[in-house]
């Protein structure tokens, strides 16, 4: 009978064979190669948490980005022209791949059926390129002091001009280590939060960050999106809500090209069922072009590696 089992022999042990021939493989048996005389390691996957946390704590220098655009928009850079940095998210993390639908609520975006949507899968060659960070308040507040470099002494008085400003505020930001969790972070964001206060000098700081870094209120600076936020004027949250919703690690890279980022990217415009459709990394590098944005018809599931 089809799919019946018998007795075979690999290594003088004995394995099921079924009637067809084929040997039935048993994880984390060791197969010697005939034509090498290696043996043939089977792939095991790491565990989720190990996923997170090597993403966090190592930068995994393998990004996602998605986008829905109007479809007179020429994308040639990671982020908007002029901009000085771009979001991201690591690639691991959406393997296997979600559905259109469900996988931008997680970088605190939604899913726009009615534009082109442009999604790049992007491995920097030369990583310094893009000096890339993971999206806490303190990486920010040392990325703009790269980004936008000033003298000590333009601190001294009021600068005039907002990027001053900010990289002057950035410059007087202070993290000391602490042995209370909750005094450390307390710290980084009452300096973080005052840049939301209304206060007209600090208003200024926050429309730089937001034309510059692409960072709005709904950024939490913890490294992680805080997903469904993006009606977050709309729909307030509470601190329990939005560190329940606070999955996905997040990175700002500067605003390089698509070629220096060593990105893979498609473009695809509406059509029926698209968001139902997956987003598959892997697709993204085998049908995107490289360097640039190739349109493509229908979002596919890419070819295991």
């Amino acid at each position: 009978m089809h799919g019946q089992q018998v007795e075979g022999r690999v290594a003088g042990k004995r394995v099921p064979r079924t009637r067809g021939g084929g040997i039935v493989a048993l994880i984390g048996l060791t197969i010697c190669g005939c034509a090498a005389h290696r043996p043939l390691q089977v792939p095991v996957a790491q565990a989720a948490v190990v996923v997170s946390g090597t993403a966090r704590e190592a930068l995994p220098n393998d990004y996602l980005r998605v986008s829905f655009l109007p479809a007179d928009v020429k994308v040639t850079s990671l982020g908007r022209p002029g901009a000085l940095r771009a979001f991201v998210t690591a690639t691991p993390l959406y393997a296997p791949p979600l559905k259109l639908a469900d996988l931008p609520a997680y970088s605190g975006l939604v899913n726009n059926d009615a534009n082109v949507l442009v999604a790049m899968r992007c491995r920097p060659p030369q990583p310094e390129k893009v000096d890339a960070v993971l999206a806490s308040w303190p990486n920010v507040f040392a990325a703009i002091q790269r980004d936008v470099p000033v003298d000590a002494t333009a601190c001294n008085g009021q600068p005039p001009d907002p990027a001053t400003q900010m990289a002057c505020y950035a410059r007087a930001f202070s993290d000391p280590p602490s042995a209370a969790v909750p005094a450390s972070l307390a710290h980084a964001f009452s300096y973080a939060g005052a840049l939301y206060d209304g206060q007209p000098q600090h208003t200024a700081l926050a429309n730089w960050l937001q034309s510059n870094y692409g960072i709005f209120p709904a950024f939490a600076g913890t490294g992680y999106s805080v997903k469904d936020s993006y009606y977050l004027d709309k729909q307030p949250m509470t601190a329990q809500q939005i560190l329940a919703k606070s999955v996905s690690s997040e990175y700002v890279l500067k605003n390089v090209s698509l070629a220096d980022a060593g990105c893979r990217c498609i473009s695809v415009a509406s059509y029926t069922g698209r968001s139902a459709d997956p987003l598959d990394p892997n697709f993204i590098e085998q049908a995107g072009g490289a360097g640039e944005c190739k349109a493509v018809p229908k979002l596919q599931t890419g070819r295991k590696k």
